[in-house]
């Protein structure tokens, strides 16, 4: 019997290599989540016995003392609003006006769209001191209404990006045809042009809402008060007071765990519409 060798192609071997290095940098990403998740469960002792194990028996009792140290509902409420309402302010006012500069463009509209879209590469940092100057000026430190503000100046940026680049997609043929039925401007915008940006809406709620769920500088600075905390702000000092009792690990996998679960289970639920609505955005943006 002649043997006959199967030589593997250079285009299976790329890859295979690519396949490989994304599955190792996939379990680089995930082993964190997982190792905090797992000795949440676990008893101090058994944490220190051995932290890169399973838990041999799930013990909740870390989770209720994080509820009770965290504040865990009421940071969770204080969370909330600011997210709700800085998207609201970021999908409606972005929205409106890159509808106005896609579909009514004028001899100014392309300069203001770039002057917008320039904030997207503007480093945070550098705007810092004078939105705490400014808010401490307007009196509305410890106030819900200075970071949606801030929230939604700092997004407009890529609000307006990918609703100008999805809008200015939309065949002309499809407004003409309202027109003739009768719809003016805004009937037009609300209800041909928003309901076919569901998926570009989504992806700007992902994008934003991570980093205002995430933030923890200007809640800090502008929320000193117990009562209006945020859940990053309320985790950092849980955090200390747990260093203060001989490091509880426990708790604080418990509470880092308590913080997170929100944005996870919010990031699956409107994973399939997160690439669609990056691609539609940058399609003419």
């Amino acid at each position: 019997m002649i043997r006959t060798s199967r030589r593997l192609s250079p285009a299976a071997v790329r890859g295979g290599i690519v396949t490989f290095l994304l599955m190792l940098l996939t379990a680089m990403e995930l082993y964190p989540i997982f190792s905090i998740v797992a000795n949440s469960f676990k008893r101090l002792p058994d944490f220190f016995r051995s932290p890169i194990e399973l838990p041999r028996r799930l013990y909740f009792g870390n989770y209720i003392v994080a509820f009770d140290k965290l504040n865990y509902f009421r940071s969770l409420l204080n969370t909330s609003i600011i997210l709700v309402f800085s998207m609201l302010v970021l999908i409606l006012a972005g929205s409106m006006a890159a509808f106005i500069i896609a579909r009514r463009p004028g001899k100014w509209s392309h300069l203001v769209y770039l002057f917008f879209v320039f904030g997207i590469v503007l480093p945070t940092f550098t705007m810092l001191v004078p939105q705490i100057k400014l808010i401490g000026d307007l009196g509305l430190k410890n106030n819900y209404i200075s970071l949606i503000l801030l929230y939604g100046a700092m997004g407009m940026p890529m609000s307006l990006f990918l609703y100008t680049g999805f809008f200015g997609s939309i065949p002309r043929e499809l407004e003409e045809a309202a027109k003739m039925d009768g719809s003016g401007l805004f009937q037009t915008y609300f209800r041909i042009f928003m309901p076919l940006a569901a998926a570009t809406t989504t992806t700007l709620v992902m994008l934003q809402s991570i980093g205002i769920w995430n933030d923890f500088v200007l809640p800090d600075l502008i929320m000193t008060q117990p009562e209006y905390k945020t859940l990053m702000p309320a985790l950092n000092g849980f955090y200390g007071r747990m260093l203060g009792q001989g490091t509880r690990w426990d708790y604080i996998y418990a509470a880092i765990v308590l913080c997170i679960l929100p944005m996870i289970f919010i990031f699956f639920m409107a994973n399939r519409y997160l690439i669609r609505g990056v691609v539609e955005g940058a399609i003419k943006g």
